[in-house]
């Protein structure tokens, strides 16, 4: 990346801290859901589903702008790499399970 302004460095900063927020939001509003369910809800607030989906959302905002603005290169999964990242997360997931059901001996 070139050269930034003062100006620019400041965004940059600004948006890398937005997305570290964010992410930890939808870290947040997901162990709610695991640790309650998707369809609980707090008082008269969303779902955890619902919250879980608008911070989500918010997360791809602020990844679309720090791409549009420092062309960070995080575009939509190619078929491939999809592809390879789901064996990977099916993988682990087995061997959770297996360590959970050993576990449960």
């Amino acid at each position: 990346m070139k050269s930034l302004t003062r100006e620019t460095r400041f965004r940059l900063n600004y948006l890398l801290g937005k997305l570290a927020e964010e992410a930890g939001e939808v870290a947040q509003d997901a162990m709610k859901c695991q640790a309650f369910g998707l369809d609980e809800r707090y008082q008269d607030l969303p779902t955890n589903k619902e919250r879980l989906s608008i911070e989500i959302q918010d997360l791809a905002v602020i990844v679309t702008m720090l791409n549009e603005e420092f062309d960070l290169g995080c575009k939509n999964p190619t078929p491939e790499f999809e592809k390879k990242k789901r064996y990977k997360v099916n993988y682990y997931y087995d061997v959770s399970k297996q360590c959970m059901i050993k576990g449960l001996r």
